[in-house]
């Protein structure tokens, strides 16, 4: 292995050994607490444009499970057909996993998609740093020196699809539900197949309402700033004026927030792990959730005719709204899990 660098923002710079890929890469840096998952957290498309740390210090030790043949584009073990973090972070990669469904290792997967990785980093001290400044820009380089540049891609652009799939269910209950994709997680996919709704699943910009019957709509998660969805946010508007229900996750929660006069913000660090507790305000229960997100809706500016549903019991900050009249649910934090908990799975029996 050779010597490479994590380059921070705030001109501290990481000496480490690189694996996976031998290239460059550049993002935000970013850390995330599961101990588990990360084939999951790897093909999340929420990650697009970022670096990540994880603060596990074993990586790969059980592998990827990478089918032999790709009969469907909604795998089980993974969230979409590729690797979307820009670089990764870790302490330790195992080259030596033990498990049933391996077929590669960690580092091997990461070259095969060229992702940068860097090893031997004191991912702790790392996350512990971030937790008290913020996320910062970084770049992965052999480089002992690295220029920054301002990020402009439109990320949800980038990671949604570029033109309109249909699933349908091996049961089905005979609703017909639109998923606006901003970077989904087939995780959500498989939720809604499961519960027997046929779905069909359209780019970002495109209009739910051009779809005849359309029992519910779901708008999905996706990478960076929900402002810049502008056409989203619109088109949402339209469905809720058009008394179609609705149910957001993540991504789909600010801005479901957004269309209807709320505002969002930039956290500090972000929500990112499979064991964050969350409250519902109408009995009181805690439910254990996975989260991947940077934003969040700012309480105070909520809707009229919308309700707080969960908040962060960690830092009290929202976490869902609901309107069960006109048949509006949110929640910010994942109910599919993938990876994480699923406890909360039963959202998609809403819509």
């Amino acid at each position: 292995m050779r010597r490479t660098y994590l380059h921070l923002e705030d001109g501290d710079r990481l000496e480490g050994e690189s694996f996976g890929y031998g290239g460059q890469a550049r993002g935000e840096v970013v850390f995330s607490t599961a101990m588990v998952g990360y084939p999951q957290s790897l093909t999340d498309p929420s990650y697009h444009g970022q670096i990540l740390v994880f603060t596990y210090p074993l990586i790969g030790n059980y592998g990827v499970p990478i089918p032999k043949r790709y009969t469907s584009d909604i795998m089980e073990n993974f969230e979409s057909t590729r690797i979307w973090v820009r670089g990764v972070v870790v302490s330790h990669s195992v080259d030596t996993p033990s498990h049933y469904s391996s077929s590669i290792t960690f580092s091997r997967w990461l070259a095969a998609q060229n992702v940068p990785g860097i090893l031997g980093i004191d991912t702790r001290k790392l996350t512990l740093k971030l937790r008290q400044f913020g996320t910062l820009r970084g770049v992965i380089s052999p480089r002992t020196r690295a220029h920054f540049t301002t990020q402009t891609d439109h990320l949800v652009g980038e990671a949604s699809t570029s033109r309109t799939m249909s699933y349908r269910p091996k049961r089905s209950i005979g609703k017909h539900g639109v998923l606006i994709d901003c970077g989904v997680k087939h995780g959500i996919i498989r939720a809604l197949l499961f519960r027997g709704h046929t779905v069909t699943r359209i780019p970002w910009n495109a209009d739910p309402l051009s779809i005849k019957q359309v029992d519910g709509v779901v708008c999905s998660n996706g990478p960076g700033d929900p402002k810049a969805c502008g056409v989203t946010i619109k088109n949402i508007r339209r469905v809720i004026e058009a008394g179609i229900p609705f149910l957001g996750i993540c991504l789909g929660h600010q801005l479901l927030a957004l269309a209807l006069g709320g505002d969002t913000y930039k956290l500090p660090y972000g929500h990112r792990g499979i064991n964050q507790p969350c409250g519902d305000t109408r009995n009181q229960k805690a439910y254990v959730t996975s989260q991947n997100h940077g934003y969040a809706v700012k309480g105070k500016t909520i809707a009229s005719g919308l309700s707080e549903w969960f908040v962060n019991l960690n830092d009290g900050t929202n976490e869902g709204l609901i309107d069960e009249k006109r048949h509006i649910y949110t929640k910010q934090f994942h109910p599919e899990g993938s990876p994480g908990p699923n406890e909360c799975a039963w959202v998609f029996g809403l819509i």
